[in-house]
Order: C-alpha cells, then structure tokens, then sequence
C-alpha cells in the first residue's frame, strides 16, 4: 500500500478513503488540517473557499509529492490539460527554483478562480510566477520554451498522449498520469494487451516511445484510495538521470 506523502494525515486507516471524496472541501476538514505547514495552510484556505473535490485537492497534492524532485530542475514548469491548475501552482508555490509555471486548457474553468485565490492568499509570491493560457495543446505548443518541465494530470486519452509528445519534444522532464487509457491513441501489440490488460500494456508501449526519444522512464504510484487511475509515468532526459 502506498503511503500518502505530503498530506500524511490520510495515513490513518480511519482517514484514508476520505481522500477520494468527492464533495467540495469546507468547514467539515479543518479539525485535520491544523497545522502550520504550507500544506495545512492551503487547504484550510481552499477549504475557505469551497474551491474543489477533497479528491482533486489530494490528487493534486500527492501527484506533485511523487514528481516535484524529478521537474524541479527545469526554471518553467507546463501544466497541461491544467483545469484547476492546482498541481501546476504547488510546483510556483513550494520550489524556489522554478521561476515560471504556465497553466494550459481549453478554457479556465471558473472554479480556477477560487483555487487562486486560495493559493495566493498563503504564497502571495505566486502572482509574479503564474499565467494561464486558454486554448487547444496545438495551439499553445509552439509558445512553449525549450525544456520546460511537462506535466498532464488525468489528461483523457488521446490527451495523455499529446502531453506526453510535447514534453519530449520540448526536451525537459515529464509527469503524466493517465486516464482513460481505452480511449488513447496506442501501438501496443495486441499479445501484450491481452496478457497485460490495456491499462498496463498503454503504458509499457508509452514508456517504450520514450525511451526511444532519450528518456529514463520510471513507474511511481499516488495512493489507490485517492483514484484507481493512479500511475504516474515519469520521464527524465538522460543525461539529468544521472543527477537524479
């Protein structure tokens, strides 16, 4: 079982499955988050805000625990397929290091809004490192500088895909965990998928693509209770894997 790593209190057996609720956090969490770390802090103030799922918020948190050693080396991190973006801001919020984090959608869902404000509240620091940029992954790549640090969190699809392809083609390190892989654009052979089972065999094909563009790629978990679709594909260029 995977433990829960920045947002520890989950940790308990008794608190573990509160993790993947998906009812909007408020009041009702505060007793857990006390607290004076920057983690407490930020939730109590999306709690304030009523901003998003516990879900989202945990997702956010964990996913950024698992990778943020791996991305912090690049100074801009792209959050793609962003929503709420609040994974890409952890990244301007917690790593002095990275100077620019470009958040990436469609459209700005207006929950973004509330999450911003939450987070600007406890890292007012954030308001000269963060901007988000409407419109489609095709659109938005060209404008994207060279190894910035990709990220895709539950990009559907396809769209996992499309992360994955313009953070290799951008040369930087890559995080991405997929979702809805029956929908993806995929190569793996059909012996494999039925050994396997879809799930794993995208994945094993996904990791061998980019091993193919001169990554090191590696298979880290968030904990199940947050999402069954909780496997992190993290991709580093090699020659920072030695550093890493």
């Amino acid at each position: 079982m995977v433990d829960f790593r920045l947002l520890r209190v989950f940790n308990d057996g008794n608190l573990r499955d509160y993790a993947g609720v998906r009812t909007r956090i408020g009041r009702n969490c505060l007793p857990h988050f006390t607290g004076d770390s920057l983690a407490d802090r930020v939730v109590r103030e999306l709690a304030a805000e009523r901003a998003l799922p516990m879900k989202e918020v945990v997702e956010a948190f964990e996913f950024f625990a698992v990778t943020r050693k791996y991305l912090r080396v690049a100074p801009t991190i792209v959050d793609l397929c962003s929503g709420h973006g609040l994974a890409g801001i952890l990244f301007g919020l917690y790593e002095r290091g990275v100077e620019r984090v470009v958040l990436c959608d469609k459209r700005k869902p207006d929950h973004y809004e509330r999450v911003w404000r939450a987070t600007t509240r406890v890292a007012p620091w954030l308001e000269d490192k963060v901007e988000y940029r409407e419109g489609k992954l095709a659109d938005v790549r060209d404008e994207l500088p060279p190894d910035s640090g990709v990220l895709g969190v539950h990009a559907c699809g396809v769209l996992s895909d499309q992360c994955l392809d313009i953070g290799a083609t951008l040369g930087g390190p890559i995080a991405v965990m997929p979702c809805c892989r029956a929908n993806a654009r995929n190569s793996a052979p059909r012996g494999l998928r039925a050994a396997l089972g879809e799930d794993v065999a995208y994945d094993v094909d996904r990791t061998y693509a980019l091993e193919a563009r001169g990554y090191n790629v590696r298979w880290r978990e968030i904990p199940a209770a947050i999402t069954p679709m909780n496997r992190v594909l993290i991709a580093v260029p090699r020659a920072q894997s030695a550093r890493t």
